[in-house]
C-alpha cells in the first residue's frame, strides 16, 4: 500500500458483530472507513455509508475511492443451500472481482475456522470456495476462532443461551479455537494498514484449543448461570436437529452450526505470517467478564 496515499479502508457487514467492531475500532484510531450495509440510515449517506446487500447487483462504482475492502458480509438467514451458495459464495466473487476492477489494493476476506479441508459443515466449504477465488486473486484471508468479548454475537451469544439452562449439554471430543473481539480487529486493522501483507490464510485465534465442556462452564459462570454439564451424544442431536429444520421448526441452533463445534478445525493457519505481523490473541477466558447479561 503506497505510504504517500491516506488509506480508505471498506467494511461489508458493517452492521454485523464483527464488522462493527472493527469499524468502531478504525473510527476510533481516526482512519477513513466506508461502511457497506443493507440499511442506510437516511442522515448517514455520501461516502461513509453505501448501500449493499450481498448477493444483489452491485452498485456502478461501489467500491471507489476504496483502498483496502474487508469483506465481512454473509446472509445466514437463507436456509436453502443452493440460494446460500449463489447469495455468499457467487455474491463474494462478486465483490471481489468488483473491488479489484475498482483499483482496491488489498481484498481481506472474513473467512472461518470452520473453513478447513476435511470439512463437512456446508457453511465452511462455501468459506473455503470464496477462500480459493481471494488466494487466485492474490489476496488475503482470516479464520477467526470462536469470537467472544465486547457485546457478544454469533456463536458465542449462542452458546450464553445454552449455558442458561439448568443442566448444560456438552460434546465428547470437541473443542474450539478462541479470539476476543478486541484482539481479532486488532489483527484485521494491522492487515488492512500494513504495508505489506502476503497472500496466505491467517488463522486469527489463539493456538491452543478449549475444550467444550471448559468454555460452557466458563460462559455460565460468565451469565450467572449452573456450571452443570452432561454429555450427550451429538449423533442424534444431529439427526433431530435436521429433521426439525426439514419440517420447519424454529431452533436456536443449526444443525451446521452443532456439526461446526463437534467436527473443528485441527490448527490454527497462519501462525507464522500472524507472528511476522505482531498478531496477538490472549487466552481464554481473559476477557468474558461482562459479555453477557446476567441472570
Amino acid at each position: 500500500m503506497a505510504s504517500d496515499t491516506r488509506p480508505v479502508i471498506g467494511v461489508t457487514g458493517s452492521s454485523g458483530y464483527l464488522g462493527g467492531a472493527l469499524t468502531a475500532r478504525l473510527r476510533t484510531q481516526g482512519h477513513d472507513v466506508v461502511e457497506f450495509r443493507r440499511t442506510v440510515p437516511s442522515n448517514r449517506g455520501g461516502d461513509a455509508m453505501r448501500s449493499f446487500e450481498l448477493g444483489r447487483p452491485l452498485d456502478e462504482g461501489i467500491f471507489d475511492g476504496v483502498t483496502s475492502l474487508v469483506h465481512a458480509a454473509w446472509d445466514l438467514r437463507e436456509t436453502d443451500r443452493a440460494r446460500s451458495w449463489e447469495r455468499n459464495v457467487e455474491g463474494s466473487k462478486r465483490v471481489l472481482a468488483a473491488a479489484l476492477e475498482a483499483g482496491v489494493t488489498r481484498v481481506i476476506f472474513v473467512s472461518s475456522m470452520s473453513a478447513y479441508f476435511g470439512t463437512r459443515q456446508d457453511y465452511g466449504l462455501m468459506k473455503l470456495a470464496v477462500e480459493r477465488a481471494v488466494l487466485e486473486a492474490d489476496q488475503v484471508v482470516v479464520r477467526p476462532g470462536l469470537v467472544y468479548g465486547g457485546a457478544a454475537g454469533g456463536m458465542a451469544l449462542t452458546l450464553s443461551r445454552l449455558a442458561r439452562l439448568p443442566v448444560i449439554p456438552v460434546f465428547r471430543g470437541a473443542n474450539s479455537f478462541t479470539a476476543h473481539v478486541d484482539d481479532v480487529v486488532a489483527a484485521m486493522a494491522t492487515l488492512a494498514l500494513a504495508d505489506h501483507v502476503p497472500s496466505a490464510v491467517v488463522g486469527l485465534a489463539q493456538e491452543r484449543s478449549v475444550p467444550f465442556a471448559t468454555l460452557m462452564r466458563a460462559i455460565a459462570t460468565a451469565v450467572g448461570s449452573s456450571r452443570r454439564t452432561v454429555v450427550v451424544p451429538w449423533q442424534p442431536l444431529l439427526v433431530s436437529l435436521r429433521i426439525a429444520e426439514k419440517i420447519g421448526v424454529p431452533l436456536p441452533v443449526r444443525s451446521d452450526s452443532l456439526l461446526g463445534l463437534v467436527r473443528p478445525a485441527p490448527a490454527v493457519p497462519g501462525l507464522d505470517v500472524a507472528a511476522r505481523l505482531g498478531l496477538a490473541f490472549r487466552p481464554f477466558p481473559d476477557g468474558l467478564e461482562g459479555s453477557f447479561p446476567t441472570n
